[in-house]
């Protein structure tokens, strides 16, 4: 396996993360899946808005990025105002805003190292909620940060109106329940079951279909 060396970004690797970025969304099979960033937005979390690990391989090329951002408490862009959290928790959120690989590296497991240690690298900057969000269709994407411990607890449409499921860590839910099963582009059937109280904490493929399932669950009341 290639053995990738990993580091903190800096103001000079903007321009080649910013690169990167736009190779892996034109790799992409939907542009729904991803939404790109420039540089006036990874300024700012450089310079200790949050924090951007990058991974190179052996020939020092750029290999993969991972971006978690401390928004404000007043950020109207902040996730937890969508789960009406209060002002103090509001303060703890961090947004696992996006991770991208270079699309001949996939398989490697480098985007899961690239966000657990960069979660890990930010524990202690008093930011312990981690959100992010992820298109329904992207199976991929929902499988890491679930992996990560996030659930699926809301929907919403951002960037300029693409559907957009948000995903909080630090729930409980209930393991002994009957699960339910939502088809994931049944939009609707995910709204239904966040309003009820559900969370979503699984992908399940489905044989011999391109669609899969998203399995909920009810989240337990502290």
């Amino acid at each position: 396996m290639t053995d990738f060396i990993l580091r903190s970004a800096g103001p000079d690797d903007l321009d080649g993360l910013v690169v990167l970025e736009h190779e892996v969304e034109q790799a992409l099979p939907c542009r729904d899946m991803f939404a790109t960033d420039e540089r006036e937005f990874y300024e700012p979390i450089v310079r200790g808005k949050g924090h951007i690990l990058l991974a190179f391989d052996t020939n020092e090329k750029l290999a993969g990025a991972s971006v978690i951002r401390f928004p404000a408490t007043d950020d109207p862009e902040n996730l937890g105002l969508s789960l009406s959290l209060p002002p103090e928790r509001l303060a703890t959120v961090r947004h696992l805003e996006s991770v991208f690989v270079r699309p001949d590296i996939r398989g490697k497991r480098l985007a899961e190292r690239l966000v657990r240690e960069n979660m890990r690298l930010t524990q202690g900057c008093g930011r312990t909620l981690s959100m992010a969000t992820v298109w329904p269709g992207n199976a991929a994407s929902l499988k890491l940060h679930l992996n990560l411990g996030l659930r699926i607890r809301a929907f919403a449409l951002k960037y300029g109106g693409k559907p957009r499921f948000i995903l909080m860590d630090g729930d409980a839910v209930a393991s002994n329940a009957a699960p339910v099963f939502v088809r994931a582009m049944d939009l609707n059937g995910h709204c239904v079951q966040l309003s009820a109280g559900m969370a979503g904490v699984a992908v399940r493929p489905q044989p011999n279909q391109q669609e899969f399932l998203v399995e909920y669950r009810p989240v337990l009341k502290s």
